[in-house]
């Protein structure tokens, strides 16, 4: 190991061999452990505590140095060259007086030097041996703990409402527009509307040349006159299924307000409002209708039946004789409205038959 170093926080650890073997040297950085968060400002809060720095990461084991490669053969030796011939041996003088020394024989060629053997072949290079392993890179330090929030600051109060701001100046009066046309009105139609109701003006024409239609709506009736209409049939009649009996004279007639047509069965409402309406009329059996039996007699308002409007009698002999009828108030929102006395079934005759209808008033 050579040098050790420190890093910023979250930069990853590392660990240098600067040699690369077999004899290591490694160089380490090593991160400093995360600075706490700084706590949320509050009033204003504290600072968060510096986290603690993180330990440092483990060395890593030195790798492996490689195997040593094989020794190269060793080249073959080269062959002695052959010894040269020993040189002949001159010939021995006859014994006599020393005479002077004979001369020295030549001396027998050197032999040739034997040629050099050839150089054996350089045996292969070893295999290089495999790099060791890289150590393990170092534990990250651990992380600093964070810093505690600081606390919340409080709410301020609201500020007071600011005071309204002065009126501006009035505007300067825009230029007069161009004198317009002359305008017409013109009276276009009149219409009587029902009592109660409102008056209308509209105009049928232009902004220019108006025509003004009026609803002018009727007077309620007088006070001094009740509203009533008495309609009444003395003479015998016949019943039929699901049919109106008829009225054939009208001893009362008082007002506007319902009206009726001598001889037919309905009553007509020609204003909106409370009515009391009272019927009665005597009825008997007649012959060869069976025995028991029973007849309803109903009032119909534009044809729908009035609920509680109605009376029924069951006849238990062929001479019985009953008097049948209704009284109750109605409510009348449509104009013109019809009335009408509905009898379910045949085999019946009525006699002294009659129908009041009193208006009480408007409707509410």
């Amino acid at each position: 190991m050579r040098y050790t170093s420190t890093a910023d926080p979250g930069v990853p650890a590392q660990v240098i061999d600067t040699t690369g073997g077999p004899n290591h040297v490694l160089d380490f950085v090593i991160p400093r452990g995360a600075t706490g968060l700084a706590g949320a400002t509050g009033a204003t809060g504290e600072a968060g505590a510096t986290g603690a720095t993180g330990t440092a990461g483990a060395t890593g084991a030195t790798g492996d140095p490689g195997p040593i490669g094989p020794t190269g053969e060793a080249g073959a030796t080269g062959a002695t060259g052959a010894t040269g011939a020993t040189g002949a041996t001159g010939a021995t003088g006859d014994p006599g007086p020393t005479g002077p020394t004979g001369a020295t024989g030549e001396v027998g060629a050197t032999g040739a030097v034997g040629a050099t053997g050839a150089t054996g072949e350089t045996g292969p290079i070893g295999p290089t041996g495999e790099t060791g392993a890289t150590g393990a890179v170092g534990a990250t330090g651990a992380t600093g703990e964070a810093g505690p929030t600081g606390a919340t600051g409080e709410t301020g109060a609201t500020g007071a409402d600011g005071a309204t701001g002065a009126t501006g100046e009035t505007g300067e009066t825009g230029p007069t527009g161009p004198t317009g046309e002359a305008a017409t009105i013109t009276i276009g139609t009149v219409t009587t509307g029902d009592p109660g109701t409102d008056a209308e003006v509209t105009n049928s024409g232009t902004p220019e040349n108006a025509i003004f239609d009026f609803v002018i709506p009727r007077g309620e009736p007088g006070g001094g006159a009740p509203e009533v209409l008495a309609t009444v049939d003395t003479a015998p009649q016949q019943t039929a299924v699901n049919s109106p009996l008829v009225f054939t004279d009208n001893p009362l007639i008082s007002g506007a307000a319902i009206s009726h047509t001598a001889g037919s069965s309905s009553v007509q409402i020609n204003l909106p409002g409370i009515y009391q309406v009272i019927f009665h009329g005597t009825i008997s059996v007649n012959t060869g209708t069976p025995i028991p039996s029973s007849l309803q007699v109903s009032l119909n308002l534009d044809g729908v039946p009035v609920t509680g409007a109605s009376a029924r009698h069951s006849f238990s002999s062929t001479d019985e004789v009953a008097t049948m009828s209704f009284d109750l108030p109605i409510r009348v929102t449509n104009t013109v409205a019809n009335l009408e006395v509905i009898a379910d079934q045949d085999g019946f005759t009525f006699e002294d038959v009659a129908l009041t209808v009193i208006r009480l008033g408007d409707a509410s």
